[in-house]
C-alpha cells in the first residue's frame, strides 16, 4: 500500500473528476529519464537543474580521471529525482494554487480516488483548504506524552 496526496483546483468542488492524485513513492520512470520525467510533469525549473548536473556529469564521464564521479553525480541525479520528484510535484501544484484536500492509503491511484470521494461525499464534507486529520496513532508535534513511544521516520521506538 502506498500513500496518496489529493490535490483540488482552486474553487472546485470536492470530491472533482480533476483532481490530481499524487503517490507519496519512489518514481521508477524519474530513476531512468530524469529529464524526461521532470518535463513530463512541468517541474521547468527543476528540469534545468537536472539538465546542468547531466551535463556537468556527461563532461566529467568523458575525462578518464573524472569517470567515477561523474558516473556517480549521473547516478545520484537519478536516484534524488526518483525519491523526491513526486514530493517536487506536490510542491509545485501547491504553487499554482492546488490544495491538498486529502492524504489516503490505498492500492493505487484509482482505489486512493473511490475513497476520497467517499469520504467527501458521505456524511463528512470535505472543502479545500481543510487539513486532513492524521491517523489517531500519528504523533502530533509538541504532544507527546510519557506513554507515547513515538517513532524515527517509520521504525518505532522504545524509549525507556
Amino acid at each position: 500500500m502506498s500513500c496518496y496526496l489529493v490535490f483540488a483546483r482552486p474553487g472546485a468542488p470536492v470530491p472533482d473528476e480533476g483532481s490530481v492524485i499524487v503517490a507519496d513513492r519512489f518514481a521508477p520512470w524519474a530513476f531512468a529519464f530524469p529529464m524526461l520525467w521532470l518535463l513530463f510533469n512541468r517541474l521547468w525549473i527543476e528540469a534545468a537543474i537536472a539538465f546542468a548536473l547531466s551535463l556537468a556529469s556527461t563532461m566529467m564521464i568523458t575525462n578518464p580521471a573524472l569517470f567515477w564521479p561523474g558516473l556517480a553525480l549521473g547516478v545520484a541525479l537519478s536516484a534524488v529525482t526518483a525519491m523526491e520528484g513526486r514530493n517536487w510535484r506536490a510542491a509545485a501544484l501547491v504553487r499554482r494554487g492546488w490544495q491538498m484536500i486529502d492524504l489516503i492509503e490505498a492500492d493505487d491511484a484509482d482505489a486512493a480516488f473511490e475513497i476520497h470521494a467517499l469520504r467527501a461525499s458521505g456524511g463528512k464534507t470535505v472543502v479545500p483548504g481543510d487539513r486532513p486529520t492524521p491517523p489517531r496513532n500519528f504523533p502530533q508535534p509538541g504532544r507527546a506524552d510519557e506513554s507515547d513511544a513515538g517513532t524515527i521516520g517509520l521504525v518505532p521506538v522504545q524509549r525507556s
